[in-house]
């Protein structure tokens, strides 16, 4: 029933297809493979699920949830179960998170000065990489996913199409953006245009083209692991003071930043790629703006 279920997944991210493998493979078929279809009870699921909150944690246990919940809605539909027997599971609950902190300007400006004098960091491309981030809310992934062909300098604007992700048995690829909200175009801060221009012709001077190449390059060459990167920031971030610190701080940051200016939140949403907002300005409103106002509030930056 698994193995079918799994067989039928259409129109998902690669990202999510081998979430819900690993579920199958590492959590759900360890414990739940050798039952029959029909053994499959309220009882039997409820404690799978609590056993799996207890090992591996509340979010892996929502995630087995929602995989249990389809693999049964299959067997009801071809009546191998007289119903879907997850439907009567409590939710999965999970300890209240902590609110996410954002850097402040004199924090954010801080970490970049920091970066600018570590010899690790400027070895891995780290500073401009960061700043980049700072200057936008990108997701890592759309960060270390971006091509040359996406920045147009002229116009200072950024289009955001794809994200760098690593597959399992494809290796890293770059991704088209599943949402709809997620490819945007983004208008730039004058000091990030000025970084990415001194960039562009670094480039231009060393390999004569820049088309299709990626703006954050690894080390060695070639597209950025999304995941790699995150553990040189993360060593980055330690020598610098920040170890509270992570990639994604920079998108809050920037949310933040952008209320403090007096920005919508549908500006805010648009500038960062979420799909929602609220039920107004999902509706009501035009979406996707071409300039969310970021690009000026986000100048203090470039001091």
């Amino acid at each position: 029933m698994a193995e079918a279920w799994y067989g039928g997944l259409k129109n998902l991210s690669p990202v999510t297809v081998q979430a819900y493998r690993d579920r199958l493979d590492r959590q759900i078929l360890p414990g739940l493979g050798q039952l029959r279809v029909r053994e499959l009870s309220v009882g039997v699921l409820d404690r799978h699920l609590r056993l799996i909150v207890d090992k591996h944690g509340a979010s892996t246990a929502k995630m087995s949830r929602s995989v249990l919940s389809g693999m049964c809605t299959l067997a009801a539909r071809h009546d191998a179960l007289e119903r879907n027997p997850v439907r009567a599971l409590k939710p999965v609950s999970a300890k209240p998170r902590k609110a996410p902190r954002a850097m402040t300007v004199p924090e954010l400006r801080q970490l970049r000065a920091a970066l600018s004098y570590d010899e690790p960091a400027i070895g891995r491309d780290l500073p401009d990489l960061v700043s980049f981030m700072m200057a936008t809310g990108l997701r890592i992934g759309e960060t270390t996913g971006l091509a040359w062909d996406a920045v147009d300098l002229d116009l200072g604007t950024v289009d955001v199409p794809a994200a760098a992700i690593r597959v399992k048995g494809q290796g890293l690829v770059i991704k088209t953006t599943k949402t709809d909200a997620g490819t945007r175009t983004l208008v730039l801060s004058q000091w990030c245009v000025a970084m990415l221009r001194r960039r562009a012709g670094l480039l231009a001077a060393s390999a004569g083209d820049t088309t299709g190449r990626p703006v954050f390059p690894a080390p060695l060459g070639g597209w950025r692991d999304p995941s790699n990167t995150q553990g040189d920031l993360r060593q980055a971030f330690a020598n610098a003071g920040f170890d509270w610190v992570i990639s994604h701080a920079f998108r809050k940051t920037v949310a933040t930043v952008m209320d403090q200016a007096g920005l919508s939140s549908r500006a805010a949403a648009d500038q960062l790629g979420h799909a929602n907002t609220s039920m107004t300005t999902d509706v009501y409103f035009g979406r996707k703006v071409l300039v969310t106002g970021a690009a000026a509030v986000l100048e203090v930056l470039g001091t």
